[in-house]
């Protein structure tokens, strides 16, 4: 579909960004501005939905398009881009037939409720990636992982741990990399039975070693079906949120009248508990409860006198799901949240809460090595005022006590996900870069901007791309020297 320049003065949105990318390329990067860093060595991966079109359908929600993984490759001062579908049965089948042929969070098959009925929605593959060992993996949490070339992007297939993942197992696409173990950690929501309410509903929660041998799991029975995206981890921790993001009755969603889009509300009355899991026995060591709100994202998390101190992105509503159910609506906005930390009293059994600041912000990122341990900067993807801000158009660099360096794009330029890389022979927590895919609206193009991680007043490099890349959700940076 052809993208429409804007008309004399004005701004556009950022909705020409959630347009189709159909091709899939492989080019040598050229800096427009500044060079490309030679102390810059590795891949910077990115994962999101590339298409929320197929023939002549809208998917129902930005959560069903069909994930395209992005490869940024450094080496020596040169770069190269790649971008990929995940070849999942969804893309194979809806590619073929150029119609939906799968359900969705938010997406129906036409034709009423008798072609949904007892269907299970797809897997898009479309959220996140990891690195783990020797392996790439596409995650999306209603489903189990797909692993995919780390070079080529092709894909290998969906990924299961040796069988230890059954069939009826989600995976969360937010796992995490634990430093103090080598393992990654991640979780999944299931069902432990049925009781006389129905299902009963857990956390089924995973520890993968550096072979990659899922050698550990448990189970943390909850009261209701979580809308549970992501997790905090410290040394010895994982803490997990559950919020006033609920779902309601699910036989609707069996019998193929309703979807799970339709069914999740934000309920105030809902006090928000946190669960600090033990992460040597899997079982729950610390209850909180809390006022009403939800976390979707969450920054670092560590432990400190007896303490947890978590960072995340609080919202006391969930009007976004609005504006994600029709991306192309002029009128919708992509909301971000309040940035909080989190001070959890273990001994005393109290819990606290602070604005670390004002900024509506969302993906906060860090330097991963620092997992588990205090560190001094974080960076969020921000929504400023300047004129056009229906999406992330600005980034921040944050320190602990909060004196934020924040950067604006320019109106009708459109952010993402800052994500860090270090510097090759680098030691300090942010010595490295600063890696934003800005979408250009008045271009309909998009390019990857360099920023020095201690100072975005330092704008290393730009790299235009030749073409746009529909906004996507997250990725991570995996130096060349990894394993």
């Amino acid at each position: 579909m052809s993208h429409p320049a804007p008309a004399g003065n004005e701004i556009p949105s950022c909705h020409g960004g959630l347009e189709n990318l159909d091709e899939e390329y492989d080019y040598v990067l050229e800096a427009a501005e500044g060079q490309i860093p030679t102390d810059l060595s590795g891949t910077f991966y990115r994962n999101g939905p590339g298409r929320q079109r197929i023939g002549a359908e809208r998917y129902g929600h930005w959560f069903d398009g069909d994930g395209m993984l992005c490869a940024f490759r450094f080496d020596a001062g040169q770069a190269q881009f790649r971008n990929r579908y995940v070849r999942t049965p969804k893309y194979l089948a809806e590619t073929d037939a150029q119609a939906i042929r799968f359900r969705g969070f938010g997406t129906q098959i036409p034709g009423g409720f008798r072609k949904n009925f007892l269907k299970t929605p797809g897997n898009p593959a479309n959220t996140h990636t990891a690195s783990h060992a020797g392996k790439l993996l596409a995650l999306y949490e209603g489903g189990r992982p797909w692993a995919v070339d780390p070079r080529t992007l092709e894909t290998e297939g969906e990924w299961d741990y040796d069988g230890k993942l059954e069939p009826s197992a989600v995976m969360s696409a937010h796992g995490r990399h634990h430093p103090f173990s080598g393992d990654y950690i991640s979780f999944g929501a299931g069902v432990h039975g049925v009781g006389l309410k129905g299902p009963k509903p857990c956390l089924n929660i995973y520890r993968i070693n550096s072979a990659g041998e899922l050698y550990k799991r448990g189970r943390i029975p909850v009261d209701s079906m979580p809308f549970c995206h992501d997790f905090a981890l410290t040394e010895h921790y994982a803490v997990f949120f559950l919020g006033s993001i609920v779902f309601g009755n699910p036989i609707p969603i069996l019998l193929g009248a309703k979807t799970f889009s339709d069914l999740v509300h934000y309920d105030p009355s809902v006090a928000m508990r946190v669960l600090v899991v033990d992460l040597a026995d899997v079982s729950v060591a610390h209850q909180f409860e809390t006022d009403p709100g939800t976390v979707i994202h969450f920054g670092n998390a560590f432990e400190e006198n007896g303490k947890l101190f978590v960072d995340g992105m609080f919202a006391s509503d969930f009007d976004a799901n609005e504006t994600l159910t029709d991306v192309f609506n002029p009128d919708g906005r992509f909301n971000g949240g309040t940035y909080k930390r989190y001070e959890l009293d273990l001994a005393g059994g109290r819990m606290s809460c602070w604005n670390v600041t004002e900024t509506e912000s969302e993906f906060p990122t860090y330097n991963p090595a620092w997992t588990g341990r205090r560190n001094a900067m974080t960076y969020t993807a921000c929504s400023v005022p300047n004129g056009a801000n229906s999406f992330f158009n600005g980034i921040a660099r944050i320190p602990w006590d909060g004196a934020a360096q924040q950067l604006t794009l320019p109106p009708g330029t459109y952010g993402s996900e800052p994500v860090f890389a270090p510097r090759s022979g680098g030691s300090a927590e942010d010595d490295g870069y600063l890696l934003e895919v800005v979408y250009d609206a008045f271009k309909h193009r998009s390019e990857l901007q360099i920023y020095r991680a201690q100072n975005l007043n330092d704008r290393v490099a730009v790299i235009p791309l030749t073409h746009h890349l529909p906004h996507q959700f997250h990725g991570h940076f995996h130096p060349a020297a990894a394993s």
